[in-house]
């Protein structure tokens, strides 16, 4: 790691954790002016910090017995050394981290617990990282990101269908777990609008274990009137009345 590279972290670690002083507020101010990649990275890990401390994650330092920081640089380095002990990340839930918690001495370590969190939310595609960090948005129907449960109407015998809607920008998100509905046949679901339209959002197979899903349909929640389950005749199977807003 070349020394500029060394201080780029350093400073946007200190900033991250509010430690800067005054001259280097304008250092970091002249760097991020050369380089305005450094506040989207700023950026990036506040929002990453602030989920991760929103779970419970916390940085602490914690002290390597010697003898085994010894036995790692033999294994990792083949140059055995003694050496101070060294701090190390520990995700466990913490009484709020120390005022050094993102200084100098953790700065590779916080900007890499950071960097895991943004990895994480990627190769996850955001999917499990969400359930841990983001509780849903609480709000009537309608509000974005909110979960809306979905009152079922007539069910086939033997079937168990709970139903229910997540707004966004792009559509509406209709959320399933379904029981009971007969093997291997195909199931379609539409969202049905104001003005009647069927809108497809998906379709699935019946199975002998509990379905659960989500689907998507190209049309905004404040359009939606119904919630329709199809059968691959095109008889409708389910039909759920959705609260106008």
């Amino acid at each position: 790691m070349t020394d500029s590279t060394s201080r780029r972290e350093e400073l946007i670690a200190a900033a991250l954790a509010g430690e800067l002083d005054e001259q280097e507020r304008q250092e970091f101010d002249r760097a991020c002016a050369a380089d305005p990649s450094m506040l989207r990275d700023l950026d990036e890990m506040r929002e990453t910090v602030a989920l991760l401390e929103r779970a419970g994650i916390r940085w602490e330092e914690t002290v390597l017995p010697s003898k085994l920081e010894q036995r790692v640089l033999a294994s990792t380095t083949g140059q055995p050394r003694s050496a101070a002990p060294t701090p190390l990340a520990n995700d466990a839930p913490t009484s709020r981290p120390r005022a050094g918690w993102a200084g100098r001495r953790a700065t590779p370590a916080l900007l890499g617990l950071a960097a895991a969190g943004l990895i994480a939310m990627g190769a996850l595609g955001g999917v499990l990282v969400d359930h841990r960090l983001q509780a849903p948005p609480a709000g009537p129907p309608g509000a974005l990101g909110a979960v809306e449960e979905v009152a079922v109407g007539d069910l086939p015998p033997g079937a168990s269908i709970d139903v229910a809607l997540v707004a966004h920008t792009w559509g509406t998100e209709t959320v399933l777990e379904i029981d009971g509905l007969e093997v291997g046949e195909t199931y379609e679901v539409v969202l049905v609008r104001e003005d009647g339209q069927e809108m497809p959002s998906g379709t699935f197979l019946g199975a002998e274990v509990t379905i659960e899903c989500r689907l998507n349909a190209a049309v905004m929640r404040e359009d939606v009137s119904e919630v329709r389950i199809h059968d691959a005749a095109g008889k409708v199977v389910v039909a759920s009345e959705v609260p106008t807003i």
